[in-house]
């Protein structure tokens, strides 16, 4: 227990660590972009400048070629020296002007480039501490892979059957139900039970406290809440009742909300979820704690993954390039459990090459809106 609790702990660590990282790296990258864009608007407006320049200095030779005139001479040399005198005046006003615009603009694009490196140098050392992190998270998971309790061959029984009723079934409903029924049945009917069991004794400890004579203190008995941050890494079931967690959950992955619940789909439904544009190749967490039912292909969806969280809730995440938690396997909230590709695919119906992060919470079968459990926090920093 004491061996799962660390290499729990550390995980959720290190996958917190990896999203503050790619989200860091992202508004570098995007600082980046904008300072780039603006050295090229300058660099524009340079370049749109100096035909008028060079015209105006084309006018200075053609004068400065011409000898002036003596004091005293013919009255047609007396007309170009006056013509040549305003022509000079009209001239000399604004090169000035343009000399110190384009003097102004070469100093702001010098300024820039400047900001650049530095911006450059910085991506570069978050690019570092990135895979740094990203390479902790492997290695953390890959024992924590090798500690399972569970046997290779058994483990492999269960994928088989897993994509056996992935292959049989059309409709995700019925996908759910059969998983249901053979992975982690038992584990999430007794956590179903005690949560009955616990509603039933402060519903009658409740109405005791109701019934209490008027010249009495009457005690009004509140639900306890357990703070999932200060929950035991070692637990086995979920910290807290999934309906009972709204307000409190982090969106699985940094990055940009593109589509919201309810909005319309690329095939003129509604939306069941939530999608979110991520880096390539970020970290997915767990939302809630909870058990894995399903991990792997199903239809359009791409990689699915299918989380029990208990009381006929259901957490779906799709558009995963790699998923890294095992069938049965109890997850905790915030611990890493997939990875996105580098760039979107066609299903996913953006024309951004980032990929998208599909999530879609169920309520017995049906999809609810999972905004009421996003925890302020995560929505301000990931919008």
């Amino acid at each position: 227990a004491e061996e799962r609790a660390r290499l729990n702990g550390e995980l959720i660590e290190a996958g917190k660590r990896v999203q503050a990282s790619e989200a860091q790296l992202s508004e570098t990258e995007s600082k980046l972009a904008e300072l780039t864009d603006q050295v090229n608007v300058i660099r524009n407006s340079i370049t749109e400048r100096k035909e008028t320049i060079v015209k105006m200095l084309s006018a200075m030779q053609r004068i400065g070629r011409t000898p002036p005139p003596a004091l005293v001479t013919r009255r047609d040399d007396a007309l170009a020296v006056v013509r040549s005198a305003m022509l000079l005046a009209d001239i000399f006003p604004e090169i000035k002007y343009q000399a110190d615009n384009l003097s102004h603009e070469l100093e702001g694009m010098v300024s820039l480039e400047n900001g650049i490196r530095d911006q450059r140098d910085a991506e570069k050392g978050e690019a570092e501490g990135l895979a740094s992190e990203q390479a902790r998270v492997d290695r953390l998971l890959g024992e924590k892979k090798a500690k399972a309790a569970r046997g290779e061959a058994e483990l492999a029984l269960v994928k088989q059957a897993a994509s056996d009723q992935a292959q049989t079934v059309t409709d995700l409903n019925e996908l759910i139900d059969r998983l249901d029924a053979q992975i982690a049945k038992v584990e999430v009917a007794q956590y179903d039970a005690e949560i009955a069991a616990e509603r039933a004794l402060r519903a009658r400890e409740q109405q005791q406290a109701l019934a209490t004579p008027a010249n009495e203190n009457v005690v009004e008995i509140k639900p306890e809440s357990t703070n999932v941050a200060f929950a035991s890494p070692d637990r086995l079931k979920p910290a807290m009742p999934f309906e009972a967690a709204k307000g409190s959950l982090r969106l699985p992955a940094q990055g940009k909300r593109i589509k919201r619940f309810g909005d319309a789909d690329a095939t003129g439904g509604t939306l069941k979820g939530i999608s979110l544009q991520t880096r390539g190749a970020a970290r997915i967490t767990a939302p809630a704690d909870g058990w894995v039912v399903y991990a792997g292909e199903f239809r359009s969806y791409g990689q699915l993954l299918i989380i029990n969280a208990g009381g006929g809730y259901h957490v779906l995440l799709a558009g995963m390039s790699r998923i890294d938690v095992s069938l049965g396997q109890f997850v905790l909230a915030g611990e890493p459990i997939a990875v996105m590709g580098n760039s979107a695919t066609p299903s996913q119906g953006d024309d951004n090459s980032r990929p998208v992060l599909y999530v879609e919470f169920r309520k017995d079968g049906r999809p609810i809106d999972p905004d009421p459990w996003w925890a302020e926090a995560s929505e301000k920093v990931q919008g």
